[in-house]
C-alpha cells in the first residue's frame, strides 16, 4: 500500500532539488505542510520575498486527460483553484508543479511562457508545460526586492 504523505514528500523533494539545480536558490519545504498562517504552499525560499506560492502534487495518474472537462474528477482544476487562492492571500503568483507515476515533472503557471512549448487551459487561465524546459528556457524571477 502506498502512503500518500510519503509520496507527496518525495514529490516535494524532487521539485525542490529541480528548482535548486536550475536556479541556485535555497528552496526548502514549507514547515508543517503549509498549516502556518503566514506561509502557504509546499516550497519556499527562506528569508526572502518569494514571488511564487508553490504547490507540488505527486499523483498516480495524469490530471491531463478528458476528465479535465468535468468538475467532479478534475484534480488539476481543484489543485489550481487552491493554489490561486493561497497565492492571493500573500500577493504572490500561483505556481503548481505536478508529476504522476513514472512521468516527468510539469509546471502550471498563470504567466504565458515566451520560449517553451505549452498548453493553455482557457477556463482556468493557466499554462501547462514540462518544468525542466520551462526552467531552462524562460527568464524567471523567484525573489523580489
Amino acid at each position: 500500500m502506498v502512503d500518500s504523505r510519503m509520496k507527496g514528500q518525495r514529490g516535494e523533494y524532487l521539485v525542490r532539488d529541480l528548482l535548486r539545480d536550475a536556479t541556485g536558490l535555497t528552496f526548502e519545504r514549507v514547515p508543517s505542510s503549509g498549516a502556518l498562517s503566514y506561509l502557504k504552499g509546499d516550497l519556499y525560499i527562506p528569508d526572502a520575498k518569494n514571488v511564487y506560492c508553490i504547490e507540488v502534487k505527486n499523483y498516480d495518474s495524469s490530471p491531463l486527460s478528458d476528465k479535465i472537462f468535468t468538475n467532479k474528477t478534475n484534480y488539476l482544476s481543484n489543485w489550481w483553484e487552491k493554489i490561486v487562492q493561497q497565492a492571493g492571500l500573500k500577493l504572490q503568483k500561483p505556481l503548481l508543479f505536478f508529476k504522476y507515476t513514472r512521468s516527468k515533472i510539469y509546471v502550471v503557471t498563470s504567466e504565458k511562457p515566451e520560449n517553451t512549448k505549452h498548453m493553455y487551459i482557457s477556463w482556468l487561465g493557466c499554462y501547462v508545460m514540462l518544468a525542466e524546459e520551462w526552467l531552462k528556457q524562460e527568464t524567471l524571477e523567484f525573489v523580489r526586492d
